[in-house]
Formats: structure tokens, sequence, C-alpha cells
């Protein structure tokens, strides 16, 4: 008779794990993107055409929501959410490690150019939410984000990643 009472214990803690992930998005914050949800980030590279995508695509993505600390004192330790660079290139069959260089440019002129190693070895999450929060008008529609480098390196405003070989 014991196992059944550990059988219907391993089912409610099982529903309890689906309940409760169900509420929290699976890890990630729930970010309400409605305010630029249907704004765009351009890649190229990857394919003979541009790919364009909206916010709203990358959310639907898997994504993570991860602490991050620059090692400049501009920012601080920042909780973000969104897809890694790696599962947006794996929708295309690719991943970081086929990329020599990135270019991620935000609509400021703003831009940074990510070396292989970077791409191959760093986390490089493109994030939507900071803090739980929808990103402010300032950041908006997306982030860069390379958790423990100089926040130099964190774009704002992204709008067009460029790939080469």
């Amino acid at each position: 008779m014991w196992w059944k009472s550990r059988a219907s214990l391993a089912l409610f803690l099982a529903a309890m794990i689906a309940f409760a992930a169900a509420l929290t998005g699976c890890g990630t914050d729930d970010i309400d993107i409605s305010g630029y949800g249907d704004q765009t980030v351009t890649i190229t590279g990857v394919t003979d055409k541009d790919i364009t995508l909206t916010i709203a695509d990358l959310k639907a993505m898997d994504c993570v929501t991860v602490s991050a600390e620059s090692t400049s004192d501009k920012i601080g330790e920042v909780r973000v959410t969104g897809p890694t660079l790696d599962t947006v290139l794996g929708q295309f069959g690719m991943s970081c490690k086929d990329i020599g260089q990135a270019r991620v440019c935000g609509r400021d002129d703003y831009d940074v150019k990510l070396t292989a190693d970077t791409l191959a070895n760093d986390q490089i999450i493109l994030a939507f939410g900071i803090d739980g929060q929808p990103l402010g008008e300032e950041d908006a529609p997306l982030r860069l984000i390379i958790p423990g480098s100089d926040s130099a390196w964190w774009v704002r405003m992204v709008e067009r990643i460029e790939l080469t070989d």
C-alpha cells in the first residue's frame, strides 16, 4: 500500500511543478512587450536574404532570465530576460560557433563588433526585459547583454545584427 501513497505524492508534486512553471513562464520573467513587440531587429549573414524578426518573435523563442553584472561600475547587477543569440541562430540551423564576427548596431548609431572568441565562449543575450520590466524607451526594442563584460558592449536600441564568417 505504501507505493500508492508515494505514487500519489509524486503525481501531486509533478502537478505542482507544472503549475509553478506555468505561472513563472518556465523560469523566465513574463515581460509585457506590448509597447514594442512589433518592432523589429534585422539579422544579416545567416541566409542570402536579411532576416527580420519582431520582438514578439524573439519572446516566443526559448528565453533565459539570468543575473548579469558588467565589469564596469556604470550599470551594476541586473536580471535580464531574452533569447540567447545562439538560440536565435539555431532557428536557422546555425550557432555562434559558426560566426567569425558580429556587428551589433543600435538605432543611435552605436555599434560593437564581437569577435569569434566572444561569440563562441560568452553567453550573448538579446534582452527584451530587465529586472522583470519591459525595456524603457532609451533601451527598446532590444538590448545586447554579455554577462561579465564591460557594459560598453551592452548595446541599447538594437536594430541590426550583421554576421560574417
